[in-house]
């Protein structure tokens, strides 16, 4: 069961936690509480004094009175948790790791109405009488693996409310931890490092154009296997605590020309299959001692396509990445995605454990809308549907954030990749009212504008699209400024509102900026709207790889 509220019909009256901001019942934790349980308990006892006024006590076994009664159980998995709630007791069973803290932040979120939109825009209903009918909910995550790539979404409060564990996410073992990655990706040149091998064993290393080439493994040399496998025995050795170590391409299409490596290739169909061969072997020796860790591997850009004969291991995790997506469709909605789809599938047939690189920003300039709310919310249950089991969506990363929409998809993802039967448009909504208060029609406007000006010319995005993209025409900018001057004077009384339209709008600038003719009044008067919004955000970099420091010198902005 993935995800189950039932009510229970009988003649039992309402749980009482609170009575006119005085305390009705206790919480009880286990003897032994993982740090993740008290946590949760915490919460428990913090929000539901922030909503009612009344301090909860925390006692070790239950007491003659109503009780809220914190279980801990092997028998469920590790995020996994069931409510019940009677007229006497509720009671929250889960793992140990997470559960029971989910299953705190649960009650919270789905039976009291608490929501934790950004780190620091929530929703805490206010009642100094708290009481719940009857019922049963049981709840576990759609996916093993949650990950919206977005700096607004490594902060450890959030993170942990919303429930997302990726590696990047900033959870102590104090939040219940996260699934850590010993290494993450593009681990060919720490695998066999050039500085050490190539000088003395250039044979170690891909044949390119007749010349061996360091910048990625000759993957049929069983040399490089043994040390690959005596590096990553050295990463669990200095990392105990990581789930995950990446085997995997580097990020370049500088894959080997051997006689060796082409006739595997054609054996194969793929390319794909020459790297698992090899994936496969580094994770058979690690299997041997090390049973509960995994081995990770990209489908991403020449190893995209699976291969015909070669099937991986059951400690193998495939991360399907398709860069060259269209992002303002779902997968199997748009004829650009044909190739992609096609690998999913393909993938999904011969592998359980498949995982998802997904991408949901503009690399090419962070600051720009990339319309791929449609795609998120079509992809993540078609994703599910075909067995994928961890999904990550990489977004802005860099220091300081802000990536057009960065805390609407990220609060979007991590709903979905909870719960894919949840209805996308119900989460924007129910974000945009809470975030951008008076201006939220006018918001919600701005995205469905640009999002229509896809939808109806059938329009790709890529995520290296310019500001001069399709579905920037000049009646979507047009009708964008109108939406956003509306939304300006909506919100000028509540300066928090306020501050994240303005953040909204300078997704609409920063497209009007590159449009605009350089050296005009209307380019000046943009670049300096831009530069200011970029300093007073804190935003460090405007593209990927790019410092906003070079931006601003490159559109000429001056304080």
């Amino acid at each position: 069961m993935l995800w189950a509220i039932l009510p229970i019909l009988s003649l039992q009256s309402d749980f009482t936690l609170t009575d006119k901001g005085n305390p009705k019942c206790s919480i009880v934790l286990p003897a032994r509480s993982s740090l993740g349980t008290l946590h949760g308990a915490s919460a428990l006892v913090d929000f539901i004094k922030q909503m009612s006024g009344a301090t909860l006590p925390i006692i070790s076994k239950p007491n003659k009175g109503s009780n809220i009664e914190l279980i801990q159980s092997s028998k469920m998995g590790s995020e996994e948790y069931v409510i019940e709630c009677k007229s006497n007791q509720i009671k929250i069973i889960g793992g140990s790791l997470r559960g029971v803290m989910y299953g705190c932040y649960g009650l919270l979120q789905d039976h009291f109405g608490c929501h934790w939109y950004t780190s620091t825009i929530s929703a805490i209903p206010h009642n100094s009488t708290l009481q719940l009918a009857p019922f049963t909910d049981h709840q576990m995550p759609a996916f093993e693996y949650r990950e919206p790539y977005f700096t607004e979404a490594f902060e450890t409060n959030w993170a942990a409310r919303n429930r997302i564990n990726g590696n990047s996410m900033h959870l102590s073992d104090a939040e219940g931890g996260r699934v850590i990655y010993g290494k993450f990706v593009h681990t060919s040149s720490e695998l066999v490092p050039p500085e050490i091998y190539f000088k003395s064993h250039p044979e170690y290393y891909a044949l390119v154009n007749g010349k061996r080439n360091p910048d990625q493994l000759e993957l049929t040399n069983p040399e490089v296997a043994k040390i690959a496998i005596q590096t990553v025995e050295k990463w669990i050795q200095d990392n105990p605590k990581a789930k995950i170590f990446s085997v995997s391409q580097n990020d370049n299409y500088g894959q080997s020309q051997s006689p060796e490596s082409q006739a595997i290739n054609k054996q194969e169909g793929a390319p794909s299959g020459l790297l698992l061969r090899f994936v496969n072997k580094v994770a058979a020796a690690i299997a041997k001692d090390h049973p509960n860790v995994l081995i990770d591997t990209l489908a991403y850009q020449w190893t995209e396509k699976p291969p015909l004969i070669t099937r991986p291991l059951p400690n193998v995790r495939i991360r399907l990445a398709p860069i060259g997506a269209d992002y303002a469709h779902a997968l199997n909605q748009s004829p650009q995605n044909k190739e992609p789809y096609t690998n999913l599938l393909a993938w999904a047939n011969i592998t359980h454990q498949l995982y998802i690189w997904s991408y949901c920003t503009d690399f090419a300039s962070y600051l720009q809308p990339l319309p791929d709310l449609d795609e998120i919310a079509n992809d993540i249950p078609l994703f599910k549907k075909n067995g994928v089991v961890g999904i990550f969506y990489e977004g802005d990363y860099a220091p300081g954030g802000g990536g057009d929409m960065a805390e609407l998809k990220s609060y979007l993802i991590a709903h979905l990749l909870w719960n894919p039967n949840l209805s996308a448009a119900a989460i924007v909504d129910d974000f945009c009212d809470h975030v951008y208060g008076a201006a939220a029609p006018e918001v919600e406007s701005w995205l469905n504008l640009v999002h229509e000006s896809a939808r109806v010319r059938g329009t790709p995005a890529s995520i290296y699209d310019g500001p001069n993209a399709p579905y920037f025409t000049a009646d979507v900018l047009s009708q964008g400024d109108a939406l956003f001057q509306k939304a300006l004077a909506a919100v000028q009384s509540d300066p928090v509102a306020l501050e994240e339209v303005q953040k909204a709008q300078l997704g609409l600038q920063r497209v009007e900026l590159g449009q605009a003719k350089a050296g005009t009044p209307q380019y000046q008067a943009l670049a300096k709207e831009v530069g200011d919004k970029i300093i007073e955000f804190g935003i460090q970099q405007t593209s990927e790889g790019g410092s906003s420091a070079d931006f601003l010198k490159s559109i000429g902005y001056t304080p």
